[in-house]
């Protein structure tokens, strides 16, 4: 389910920075295309990292503030 949210983001983002250059004629159309890609992948990355958020503030909700305290210990110190 967050692969295809993410990858649906990222498609309306490209869709939406490219169809504005399209419509308004900003910039050269190659800058415009690396643009609407790099902002698409920002996009999807930012999806990403919302979903990981929230997964850990309900592991915490669930288990409480110690639950990722392994995350922290180093091995063999």
């Amino acid at each position: 389910m967050v692969k295809a949210i993410r990858n649906t983001v990222m498609a309306l983002t490209f869709v939406g920075v490219a169809g504005s250059n399209m419509f308004w004629n900003f910039m050269n159309d190659y800058i415009a295309c690396g643009l609407a890609l790099a902002a698409s992948v920002t996009a999807g990355f930012c999806v990403e990292r919302v979903f990981i958020e929230r997964s850990r503030r309900e592991m915490i909700r669930l288990h409480g503030a110690d639950w990722h305290s392994a995350e922290d210990r180093q091995p063999g110190a």
